[in-house]
């Protein structure tokens, strides 16, 4: 994982994807489910080895790489969805050319204030994170599409409770707490099947 003060050097050199983190400020990154968040986004980076970047800012640079980020040309849609922190950026291009509106992107936040609920598990979202690295990994595989498939199988309804698809053709934003607790639901309704049978 690159700690950084600025995301604006960040280039991909042989890595296929870069993952930035976002924080809204230096309060946001020092919470504790941010020290767990990042205890999981350490465990991503590892399994991305050289096929993925992972950069956090240092404590003191919070705002301004968030500020980096926020002056690339998004929508006002989805400016709005980057104010949901934390959350991780995901791209295939160097920082200083990447224009959302033209580049593939994908952005995993956790809703409007979820995370901060005390039940908040960073660790549910392992599976997750586990399965953007292993796409990373495999140069036959769309890292981008991993994201959708990773919750095959949801109705439309709960899909859209977890997917917000925004204004424009190359990005879209995943509430990964939505995700999170779906998941959770899902593997209560499978173990309370199987106890039944």
């Amino acid at each position: 994982m690159w700690i950084t003060h600025s995301y604006v050097g960040t280039t991909r050199s042989n890595a296929r994807c870069l993952f930035f983190l976002l924080y809204e400020d230096y309060v946001d990154a020092q919470s504790g489910f941010a020290r767990a968040f990042e205890l999981e986004l350490e465990r991503f980076a590892r399994n991305l080895g050289e096929a993925g970047v992972v950069a956090r800012p240092f404590l003191g640079d919070v705002e301004t790489t968030r500020t980096s980020v926020l002056d690339k040309k998004w929508s006002a849609p989805q400016k709005e969805e980057l104010r949901k922190t934390p959350a991780l950026l995901m791209i295939d291009v160097d920082f200083k050319d990447f224009d959302p509106q033209a580049n593939r992107w994908v952005l995993f936040t956790f809703g409007s204030g979820y995370w901060r609920q005390r039940e908040s598990d960073p660790s549910q979202l392992r599976a997750l994170l586990q399965q953007i690295s292993e796409a990373v990994l495999n140069n036959d595989v769309d890292p981008f599409g991993i994201a959708l498939s990773a919750v095959k199988g949801l109705t439309f309804k709960q899909g859209s409770e977890i997917f917000n698809i925004k204004p424009g053709i190359f990005g879209v934003s995943i509430d990964l707490r939505a995700l999170g607790r779906r998941i959770k639901e899902l593997y209560r309704h499978s173990q309370m099947g199987r106890k039944g049978v």
